[in-house]
């Protein structure tokens, strides 16, 4: 009996994406890291090809066969699939993108926690696991947020960006709690982030006066015209800190701006 899978390594110029591979949104997101990664560590996985017509078409892995080519690798492991037609090729690579989940935020803070024990060095680890010192520094912060706060971030009630800002702003963890679920409770996203934000601007006050607070607190808007490099790296750090853009930029722009004095 044939085998269903070949392994060869296979030259880049002889590969295309197949037309049927279920991911068309997303697939630049997070391209540099995974090149860094790449780079630093190598390919752990192969990719899943198929013949057609003397060539072949990636059914599965085609980032990891970008990330490769960016890199200038001549050659990629790939294991060779035998398909009957390009709708079973649709069905199988829909099948292994649906199946397939990101390690969650708490997966890659033990990642982080672990690896710094032994490496005892920030860049160390970034580099070991091919992502940015910042990016290890957010995984390590989430350590110290409280347990409840995780579980609401693992139910999809928070995002662990907003779990890391009340943590820091609100030291104790029953409030902590509170606050969090009077976030969930704001019907909009304007009015969550204004009541963070005036958690963070109001350390050790109590959750009824930072409520209270938060509703006479007024927005000025601004738009922001980012340029495409600038909006990638928005983009990473909202997969690594798991929040939305608005949330990202305002914690940047508060950091620069207390750094350099501007904040009162």
């Amino acid at each position: 009996m044939q085998p269903k899978f070949q392994y060869r390594e296979i030259p880049i110029d002889k590969i295309d994406i197949s037309p049927a591979n279920a991911r068309k949104e997303g697939v630049e997101e997070g391209l540099d890291e995974l090149m860094r990664s790449i780079d630093e560590i190598g390919l752990q996985q192969p990719i899943v090809v198929y013949k057609d017509q003397g060539r072949f078409r990636v059914l599965i892995g085609q980032r990891r066969f970008l990330a490769c080519k960016r890199l200038g690798l001549k050659q990629i492991p790939a294991l060779v699939r035998s398909i009957d037609d390009e709708t079973q090729a649709a069905i199988l690579s829909f099948s292994e993108n649906i199946h397939r989940l990101d390690l969650s935020y708490r997966d890659k803070m033990h990642v982080a926690v672990r690896l710094l024990k032994e490496l005892r060095n920030i860049p160390k680890v970034a580099e070991r696991l091919g992502v940015l010192p910042q990016t290890v520094r957010n995984w390590l912060g989430y350590a110290g947020v409280p347990e409840k706060l995780k579980e609401m971030v693992e139910k999809n009630r928070i995002s662990a960006q907003t779990a890391l800002a009340i943590s820091r702003s609100v030291r104790d963890e029953n409030e902590a709690v509170e606050i969090a679920k009077k976030v969930t409770e704001e019907p909009t996203r304007e009015r969550k982030t204004r009541l963070i934000e005036t958690a963070l601007q109001n350390p050790g006050r109590s959750v009824s006066e930072v409520v209270a607070l938060a509703k006479k607190q007024k927005f000025k808007r601004f738009t922001l015209n980012l340029t495409p490099r600038l909006a990638e790296a928005l983009q990473a750090a909202c997969r690594d800190y798991d929040g939305e853009p608005n949330e990202i930029a305002t914690a940047a722009l508060e950091e620069w701006l207390g750094k350099r004095g501007f904040l009162k």
